[in-house]
């Protein structure tokens, strides 16, 4: 496949710069091809998503709703809702990781993603990732689909739910693409329809303008009592499962062989309603039947939708027999994955775990597919019953599926009424810039990723803040530590402090530089290589005190906050120096994520806890004490992040009572001392997030009286 203009664009988007983007185009224009191709190239941390299991399998991803644990009911975009979703969500600290290191996610069939559904995305990731003022949190995403296919499935009662919140159901009327238009990238070289007077019917359809001679020629392939010859490859388009199931049955009992049953394997974890075929295959000899897998070898000899008859059945080989192809083609079971997505406690890196394997032949009986699962798939000749479409995305779907006009066959006529279009997608899509402004806005947001990224290079705030964070919590335990504790850390801040505050100046001259177009490359090369020198050398001064810890503590539970802490800072520290020492000029932006996917966190011995450190007053007692330190390391993020003073947030003893009733409610939470409804309002969400998360992998609960139980 050939790659057009605007296909270069869009990666160079996804790749180069840090904006949303939305990428569109005509079924055949290679939209998935995209999907799969920028997979393989970014070098950033991505998680790719879809909105149903198959799709997602497809994709090679995950669902939406699994990875962000979405309830299937409506969120409504209001700080109860988010507060509400909160209190639902069960994301654990695994999960967490993922979302935290995520830089890249990919939504593929955006077109049945519901404006709620993003807006919980939205807003989970943002509260997750501590960066409540950024759309998604800071993440990048790519939004893939054509939203003149299937749309939102919503029903009556959801939308009377949600309509005085949303103009409607699409994606682009969410409140997070509202306040953040992703750039519109429109693929529009066909690869599927060569026939140019059938393109130009399906562009009609599209943007409710068929003209009355499109319109006759749709309908002169009008043929009711059509029958598909047996010896042929048309495939018939129903809108119903049960319409789709009853033509194959029907066909495969007439043909006289006798049948033959193969049985999927399941390894771990692969849910039913995700299987890509059925898991009892039955088949006959001289069956129809479609291919849903493209084929691994070279050169390829079948592709995901491929038509043929078999001709021979044995235990570990199907063969067929396509009309097209002078050899027959021998097929064999494949596999299918299901992945799960974790970060890797090494390398920091999002990688994916296959957690299950779906094993059989990648074959479906072909007589009859739905319109819906027939969405990507591409025939030479197609029979279209479409009088029952209950919405004009499912027409243009089953319309674009073919070929050509001449290899299409309707058993009913198409009704003019059944295929316009929502005015609103058609007025979403004059957000489309046209090329030369796109290459303007691509030339811009390069150049603005460029400084965002050498700015994030040389930040040393976001470890400033980490380290003020963990200070909070060491000031409460400091009577547990040794007396040289506190110094040391004194010392680590002051050094942390100077170096934020060197950046900052650092990061005023790049901004001075970067005003001038085009950028003078010899001066900044000149200006990184000088500040790579200075911070270095205090980088590998402060990384030698971190590691030289002199902290002794004879509680294990304050020795596990302060260890985690201070390799934490190690650890960034040290990553921050190893992309310094490594970046070559001229800099580009990729090169960050690329030194960033190569580093290896570095082993650091630090450990507080001596059982011999007599401590100057008694450790906090506490019945949970881990679920303590994170209240207690929660309570100091909010209070960073917000600036406000840790006591107004909740006081220590506060936060001790909480980790020892366990409260699940905010009806419970209003039960702790210091903790009013302002209080619960505001920050209570944050609490119980945790507080239920720790008690589901501890399998704990408390009753309304506070008293706890034990399952």
């Amino acid at each position: 496949m050939n790659h057009t203009d605007n296909y270069e664009i869009a990666l160079s988007f996804a790749l180069q710069t840090n904006r949303n983007v939305f990428l569109t185009g005509k079924a055949g224009t290679g939209k998935t091809t995209f999907l799969h191709h920028l997979r393989g190239l970014t070098n950033k941390q991505t998680a790719v998503v879809a909105p149903t299991g198959v799709a997602a399998i497809n994709a090679g991803g995950v669902t939406l709703h699994s990875l962000f644990q979405l309830p299937f009911t409506p969120f409504i975009p209001t700080a109860e809702g988010i507060k509400n979703l909160l209190e639902k969500g069960k994301i654990r600290s695994a999960k967490r990781k993922i979302l935290q290191e995520l830089e890249l996610l990919i939504i593929d069939e955006i077109s049945m993603v519901r404006a709620d559904t993003l807006d919980a995305v939205d807003g989970l990731l943002r509260h997750l990732r501590y960066r409540h003022r950024e759309p998604f949190g800071g993440v990048q995403v790519i939004f893939i689909g054509d939203m003149f296919q299937l749309s939102p499935v919503i029903n009556d009662e959801e939308w009377k739910l949600l309509s005085p919140y949303y103009q409607s159901p699409y994606f682009f009327h969410s409140h997070a693409i509202s306040q953040n238009q992703p750039v519109y990238i429109e693929l529009e070289k066909v690869y599927r329809q060569e026939d140019m007077q059938f393109v130009n019917i399906l562009n009609e359809v599209r943007n409710n303008r068929l003209t009355n001679k499109s319109l006759e020629a749709l309908q002169s392939r009008y043929n009711p009592t059509f029958i598909p010859p047996a010896d042929d490859t048309y495939i018939t388009l129903t809108t119903h499962n049960y319409k789709a199931d009853r033509i194959n049955a029907e066909e495969l009992d007439k043909l006289p062989d006798k049948t033959s049953l193969f049985k999927a394997t399941i390894e771990g974890e692969f849910y039913e309603n995700n299987y890509p075929t059925d898991e009892n295959l039955v088949l006959k000899k001289g069956a129809k039947v479609m291919l849903i897998k493209n084929d691994t070898e070279t050169p390829r000899r079948f592709y995901n939708g491929k038509i043929g008859t078999i001709t021979a059945i044995e235990e570990d080989t199907i063969t067929l027999e396509c009309p097209e192809d002078d050899n027959t083609i021998e097929v064999k079971r494949m596999e299918w994955e299901n992945i799960r997505y974790q970060v890797d406690d090494k390398t920091k890196q999002i990688e994916e775990n296959v957690i299950g394997k779906f094993i059989q032949f990648p074959l479906r009986l072909a007589w009859a597919i739905t319109i819906h699962k027939s969405q990507g798939l591409t025939f030479d000749k197609a029979v279209i019953d479409a009088g029952q479409a209950f919405t004009a995305g499912q027409v243009y779907v089953a319309l674009s599926r073919c070929r050509t006009l001449e290899g299409m066959v309707l058993l009913s006529k198409i009704n003019p009424f059944s295929i316009e279009n929502d005015p609103l997608i058609l007025e979403h899509e004059k957000q489309k810039l046209l090329p030369d402004k796109l290459e303007q806005e691509l030339e811009r947001s390069q150049h603005t990723f460029r400084i965002f990224i050498l700015k994030l290079l040389f930040d040393f705030n976001e470890k400033f803040r980490q380290f003020n964070r963990l200070k909070k919590s060491m000031d409460e335990m400091a009577t547990s530590f040794n007396e040289e504790t506190l110094p040391y850390l004194k010392n680590i801040g002051k050094q942390l402090e100077e170096l934020d505050e060197v950046s900052t100046k650092f990061s005023r001259q790049l901004d001075r530089l970067f005003q001038h177009f085009p950028i003078n490359e010899a001066y900044l090369t000149e200006r990184i290589e000088a500040a790579c020198s200075f911070f270095l050398e205090k980088i590998d001064i402060l990384i030698k005190t971190i590691a030289d810890s002199p902290a002794t503590t004879d509680s294990r539970e304050n020795a596990k906050v302060y260890n985690e802490g201070m390799k934490s800072l190690h650890e960034n520290l040290s990553l921050q120096q190893y992309i310094m020492r490594k970046i070559r000029h001229p800099f580009v932006a990729e090169q960050y994520f690329n030194l960033k996917n190569k580093f290896v966190v570095p082993d650091v011995k630090i450990n507080a806890y001596s059982k011999t450190k007599a401590s100057k007053t008694k450790a906090i007692t506490v019945k949970y004490p881990n679920l303590y330190f994170r209240l207690l390391e929660l309570r100091n993020q909010i209070s960073d992040n917000d600036n406000i003073p840790v006591y107004l947030i909740a006081a220590n003893k506060t936060l001790v009572e909480m980790a020892d009733s366990l409260p699940l409610t905010e009806k419970e939470l209003l039960q702790i001392h210091g903790f009013g409804k302002i209080k619960v309002k505001k920050f209570g969400p944050y609490f119980l997030d945790i507080i239920k998360e720790f008690c589901e992998d501890h399998q704990l609960r408390t009753n309304a009286e506070g008293r706890l139980i034990l399952d």
